[in-house]
């Protein structure tokens, strides 16, 4: 009998150790998880520009600060140059440069910043030299560098553009595709 009175005192013990010597063994408290930190980004989102013609899309190089914006022909005939103004969300993003792209290589590119006194617009001008012949495919024209300078949403839009063949005729049925950017700093 006294080993049985031994044993349960050891048991009685050895619960009361497991409990924690007093609390009673409920949940624990799960602390409260902090909202992520909203990373800095710049995306830029591409729109229309099917078929033939010109379309904007956001460059490989491009970063969470920088928007390297590639002026891409698809599906073009004889292309021999373009020109457009662009604009852009100047409180958003503001023009760095412009590099000459592949697909009209024997050409100039032009740039100038606010044509028309306009805030937020570029013109611009892409064209072979001489009498050579037009561009045929796919490929980049250009691109244009911007870096971010506030935090939104805005667009990128085309006015004034033309497509000229090598006999210096308009391209009919061209298509232009634009797009936005959303810019989080």
């Amino acid at each position: 009998m006294r080993g049985l009175l031994s044993l349960m005192s050891l048991l009685s013990l050895l619960s009361f150790a497991a409990c924690g010597g007093g609390g009673g063994g409920g949940s624990p408290v799960e602390p409260t998880p902090t909202p992520p930190l909203t990373q800095p980004s710049l995306v830029f989102t591409p729109q229309g520009g099917g078929g033939s013609g010109v379309s904007l899309t956001a460059g490989a190089a491009s970063t969470a600060s920088t928007l390297i914006l590639e002026v891409r022909a698809n599906s073009v005939t004889d292309l021999y140059g373009v020109a457009f103004d662009l604009g852009y969300p100047a409180n958003l993003v503001q023009y760095v440069r412009a590099t000459q792209g592949p697909l009209l290589a024997g050409g100039t590119l032009q740039v100038a910043v606010g044509g028309g006194g306009t805030a937020g617009n570029l013109v611009v001008g892409l064209s072979n030299l001489g009498p050579v012949p037009g561009a045929s495919g796919s490929g980049l024209l250009m691109t244009l560098e911007f870096r971010a300078t506030g935090a939104g949403q805005g667009s990128f839009s085309f006015s004034r553009n033309v497509a000229v063949d090598s006999a210096g005729q308009s391209i009919n049925g061209f298509s232009w595709g634009t797009g936005t950017v959303r810019v989080i700093l």
